[in-house]
């Protein structure tokens, strides 16, 4: 059965659509403390000073998610056509976001909780991970645009393997203060990063007749 291809227009209208709420929803977590006495400054204070954590998962994953949208932006921009198995990865990649409000909701109330940790380290290198594979697919299926030179090609990879590369790097000594399992779930993440880009490798593979 023949693919039909994605037109490539309305997946990045997808993408944006899917960010643009993402980015949202995140804010909806903070919530109007309530107050005893409407007008005491020290007790609206008090409320916002434990509100903090809330605040500070609010405003990093605001800008985690600006970060991903702006690597995928870079990346798509050398995609010349969607097909099926790149569509599919990419909508991975959309669902991983979709759930990244959910996992900074469990930071922001539950800082100091390993198991918030676990799910919110885990899903940021999944969102990395998926999108790296998903250029490294594209670059595969010859989906990327041929006029690219092939040097700026080995650097896109190359950034996307820095990037997962320090994300990993910051995120261990993490895991390993909170548990095995989670250094674990990172270890794993990484090497499967790894071997992806291994058998990628750094050239170019022609595209398909």
């Amino acid at each position: 059965m023949a693919q039909h291809p994605i037109a490539k227009h309305r997946l990045e209208a997808l993408v944006d659509g899917v960010f643009a709420i993402a980015m949202t929803i995140l804010v909806l977590e903070i919530k109007v403390p309530e107050l005893v006495d409407r007008r005491s400054a020290a007790e609206l204070l008090d409320k916002l000073h434990h509100a903090w954590p809330t605040l500070a998962a609010y405003l990093l994953s605001f800008f985690l998610l600006g970060l991903f949208w702006h690597w995928h932006h870079r990346l798509i921009a050398k995609i010349l056509r969607v097909d099926i198995p790149v569509f599919v990865l990419t909508l991975l990649f959309l669902a991983l976001v979709s759930f990244f409000p959910f996992a900074a909701a469990l930071m922001g109330r539950y800082p100091t909780n390993p198991v918030a940790l676990m799910i919110y380290l885990p899903t940021m290198g999944l969102i990395l991970t998926t999108q790296a594979a998903n250029f490294a697919l594209a670059l595969h299926r010859g989906c990327v645009d041929p006029d690219i030179p092939a040097a700026e090609i080995r650097a896109a990879q190359r950034r996307n393997l820095r990037g997962c590369g320090i994300f990993f790097l910051a995120a261990t000594p993490s895991a390993i203060r909170i548990g095995p399992i989670s250094l674990v779930l990172c270890l794993l993440a990484a090497a499967a990063f790894f071997i992806l880009m291994r058998r990628v490798g750094t050239g170019r593979p022609a595209s398909p007749a």
